[in-house]
């Protein structure tokens, strides 16, 4: 019976470790797409794993998808990345990345009775895991697509929640425009596109107004009867 125990121990600690790696492998890529480790650049290949401490770098039209456990990480176009943290600390397991240009998008999977934290880092703003997934941009902008991330500028503990859908946006003088903000500052600017371009061709949203009737001669033959043509024009 105790031999029975021992080799389940063995087996269900075999499958967590399976289950986590302190190496980011790389799952798929497309393009131009290179690791830096040690000063030397390196073309990446499906299946290369990458320790803490590389840089990865993509070019135009290009990506690579890193796991680690089995949270995925995309790195996308014109992007470049540190992998500044990849550790098990007391059964938990912690991990995080540096943007210093581009984007990266991130969908962070929880691991059954461990708990799994994240940390984006760009010159700007941090970003947390407290959920799933979103993308974290080297701008300091973060939109979540699932969960609930902590968000703050890069050298302050204060954060604000941005919860699933929602955005967020941090300057590069440390002002974070919330969820809320950011979400007013969108249907404004929405607004002003919509009057400017009612000014622009003079006539007023929502109003459908019947355009300059214009004469179309006929191309079949010299005298035969014009035809006359009425747009209609409807700006919303």
């Amino acid at each position: 019976m105790n031999k029975r125990l021992l080799l389940l121990c063995a087996a269900v600690l075999f499958v967590s470790g399976a289950l986590w790696s302190q190496q980011a492998e790389v799952v798929s890529f497309t393009g131009k797409v290179e690791y830096d480790k040690d000063g030397v650049w390196t073309a990446v290949a499906a299946g290369d794993v990458l320790p803490q401490g590389t840089v990865i770098s993509t070019g135009f039209k290009s990506s690579a998808v890193l796991k680690i456990g089995a949270s995925r990480f995309t790195v996308e176009p014109l992007s470049r990345i540190a992998i500044e943290k990849i550790a098990e600390n007391d059964g938990d397991y912690d991990s995080a990345m540096y943007v210093s240009s581009g984007k990266l998008n991130i969908d962070v999977k929880p691991v059954a009775g461990r708990k799994v934290n994240f940390q984006a880092r760009s010159p700007v703003a941090t970003a947390s895991v407290r959920g799933t997934s979103g993308t974290f941009g080297a701008d300091g902008s973060l939109k979540a697509t699932s969960g609930t991330w902590a968000f703050s500028p890069a050298e302050s503990p204060r954060d604000v929640a941005v919860k699933k859908g929602q955005t967020a946006v941090c300057a590069a003088d440390g002002t974070v425009t919330g969820p809320q903000a950011a979400a007013a500052q969108a249907a404004t600017a929405a607004k002003t596109a919509t009057v400017t371009l009612a000014a622009k061709e003079s006539v007023t949203p929502g109003v459908t107004t019947a355009a300059p009737t214009v004469a179309v001669e006929s191309p079949a033959a010299a005298g035969d009867t014009q035809t006359t043509l009425t747009v209609t024009v409807t700006i919303k």
